[in-house]
């Protein structure tokens, strides 16, 4: 009778302790979800590496820890978390556990097939939640707005020594600049460039153990007309003004200029000294020139608050 209590009781306590359900899946890289993570977002997901690389724990779909909905998204990165690209594994080779000291665990398009990049005039928003991690040099990047082919991310926030920075590097896309500097797109870039800019967006005191909602209004055009407004939890905190795309190259090539976002961990580990780090995701939203269109209020915010803000403006001779 008493191994029969102990039994019942053993059981009763395993069904009350919570459960980290994790209900993502993933097949040939491109993730699928259950959940509300993602609203309206026109493309599927693909994870960076090639699936030799892949761990369970890598990113998970969970409920546990949410912004708003049923759930999120959980990344985690370990020491030594690097890979190489599907055509990389079968030359032997990899890009990023070399001179690079690169470490990561993002979502990146999944274009295997086509071609995705945007263009003219579009609404993000973005919520994370990064547990607290000491500073180590060098950069550890928590989303970008990127492209396809050689040139330089065009737009990448990173946690610095003391806080969120939005670092740019627009002018290593432009030919005007660049040739000038014997450099293009990645090769030569440089944030420190005056023509650059690296610029403080969120505090240490309000980054780490918390909710912090993103959005963003892009104007994605190789024009000067476009521009770059980012709000952080309700606040105008960076507007740039002039070329978002890159100079327009092959559609499928090395400098292919098909440019969008892509999110998840990653950081260098110049001294191998870089721990266990995990970040959420959630209300990953999308729509085509009108904010209202987000349905903010979800989220506690107004697209006329937002919208009727105003900061000073970087460009590219700033």
């Amino acid at each position: 009778m008493k191994k029969i209590l102990l039994i019942f009781f053993s059981l009763s306590l395993f069904w009350s302790i919570p459960v980290k359900s994790n209900t993502l899946t993933i097949k040939n890289q491109v993730i699928k979800t259950k959940g509300d993570v993602f609203y309206k977002w026109p493309h599927k997901w693909k994870y960076n590496y090639d699936m030799s690389f892949w761990k369970p724990y890598m990113i998970q779909e969970v409920s546990n820890k949410t912004r708003y909905g049923n759930s999120a998204l959980r990344f985690e990165l370990r020491k030594d978390s690097c890979g190489s690209t599907k055509n990389d594994v079968k030359k032997g080779t990899s890009w990023d556990c070399g001179k690079n000291k690169s470490e990561r665990t993002e979502l990146t398009p999944a274009n295997q097939n086509t071609q995705i990049g945007f263009k003219g005039n579009v609404w993000k928003t973005l919520s994370f939640y990064v547990e607290k991690v000491p500073y180590e040099d060098g950069h550890n990047s928590i989303w970008q707005i990127h492209n396809d082919g050689e040139w330089a991310p065009m737009f990448n926030w990173s946690i610095e020594r003391d806080g969120l920075y939005t670092q740019r590097r627009t002018a290593c896309n432009d030919p005007k600049i660049y040739k000038k500097k014997n450099a293009k797109g990645n090769d030569g870039c440089s944030v420190k460039w005056r023509e650059n800019a690296n610029v403080k967006v969120l505090e240490n005191s309000k980054l780490f153990d918390q909710w912090n909602d993103v959005v963003m209004n892009i104007n994605y055009t190789t024009k000067d007309n476009g521009f770059l407004k980012l709000w952080i939890n309700g606040e105008l905190v960076y507007h740039f003004e002039g070329s978002i795309i890159p100079p327009a190259g092959k559609k499928n090539g090395e400098w292919s200029n098909w440019s969008t976002m892509q999110f998840g961990i990653y950081r260098t580990d110049y001294h191998g000294t870089r721990g266990t780090q995990i970040n959420y995701y959630d209300e990953i939203r999308f729509a085509k020139k009108k904010c209202s269109k987000l349905k903010l209020e979800e989220l506690g915010y107004s697209c006329e608050q937002l919208e009727g803000q105003k900061i000073e403006i970087d460009t590219l001779l700033n």
